[in-house]
């Protein structure tokens, strides 16, 4: 009997988790690439769509060329306060002649970027504005000597920070 009121207990903890609200931030990346298309909003839905024709071929020693359709970017609302930088990383890392930042903004902003060597100095700067989006940003390293770097990305008030070896 005490078995059988266990997994009923069980059962019923299962069941109350599943009504718990669920709270997970979904960032979704996409692209247009076409040859027309357009956007709108309806009942208070917004959509995009594109018009155009795949295409494949394949090109002088096997390689093959296509080209297909890729989807606007839907980036979710940024509340103020918000870190408008999300999966910031350097790569690669180590890096030998050109290090690249990638990260997703998720709003129009200038972009602060500095190399901070490990006696505090900054070594590289530069200041770019940047529309919502995936960024990739390759910045030259051959030129550093061989040892470890801070990269500090400054986006709105909001400060990021990674490790760089260059070899």
């Amino acid at each position: 009997m005490n078995h059988l009121s266990t997994k009923h207990l069980l059962i019923a903890i299962l069941l109350a988790m599943a009504w718990l609200p669920v709270k997970s931030q979904l960032v979704l990346v996409r692209q247009v690439v076409a040859s027309g298309g357009g956007s709108g909003t309806a009942g208070g839905v917004s959509f995009d769509y594109t018009i155009g024709e795949t295409m494949v071929t394949t090109v002088s020693g096997g390689i093959m060329l296509s080209q297909g359709f890729q989807q606007p970017e839907v980036l979710p609302p940024v509340t103020p306060g918000t870190n408008p930088v999300l999966d910031f990383m350097l790569f690669p890392n180590p890096a030998v002649t050109t290090v690249k930042m990638q990260f997703d903004l998720l709003m129009n902003a200038t972009v602060v970027y500095l190399i901070v060597n490990t006696a505090g100095q900054v070594i590289y700067q530069d200041i770019k504005n940047f529309g919502a989006g995936k960024i990739t940003i390759p910045t030259p390293v051959d030129k550093l000597a061989a040892g470890i770097y801070t990269v500090i990305l400054k986006v709105n008030g909001h400060v990021q920070t990674e490790k760089l070896i260059v070899q």
